[in-house]
């Protein structure tokens, strides 16, 4: 995990290291954020095609992506969502890595990002479950991922705040 520093009343910034949990959390986050990206990446292209993807569990995947909820302003959901899960997977590279110091900053996107995306996903769930009578696999497992990231990112901001008051 990213050193960080913190200024002693003494003197200089002394380097503060982030516990390891922190750094399995973070990575974990990565990984999820990624797998993310890769499902919204597919449907993305897919419906760049005019295609729903290939749906094997739950054969809604074509009836939901084609209702009048499958698109904001025109454009397909997975478009908005493969940017919510670059942004994630970014903010837990920046934790990582701290880079310029934007730890912080990172961590705050993280989370707030990942709460909206499962806030919209709960009304998406909704949509499938009571309005659309269809379910997507796809959709079932974005929801599951943004579940788990948003939980992560409230631990891992937790944290931070900790950390920024010692």
């Amino acid at each position: 995990m990213a050193v960080s520093t913190r200024a002693t009343p003494a003197g200089p910034a002394v380097p503060v290291s982030s516990p390891r949990w922190r750094l399995i959390l973070t990575v974990a986050l990565l990984v999820l954020a990624i797998a993310g990206t890769a499902i919204s990446a597919y449907l993305a292209y897919e419906n760049s095609q005019g295609k729903s993807g290939v749906c094997t569990i739950a054969h809604g995947c074509s009836t939901v992506q084609q209702s009048k909820y499958g698109k904001i302003l025109g454009i397909p959901i997975s478009m908005p969502g493969l940017g919510l899960y670059v942004v994630l997977a970014a903010s837990a590279a920046i934790v990582l890595s701290n880079y310029r110091g934007w730890r912080p900053y990172a961590t705050l996107a993280g989370f707030y990002g990942s709460f909206f995306g499962f806030a919209f996903s709960v009304y998406l769930t909704y949509l499938e479950a009571f309005v659309i009578d269809a379910w997507c696999i796809y959709c079932i497992t974005s929801a599951l991922l943004l579940t788990a990231l948003t939980a992560g990112w409230g631990v891992n901001l937790a944290s931070e705040v900790r950390e920024r008051r010692r």
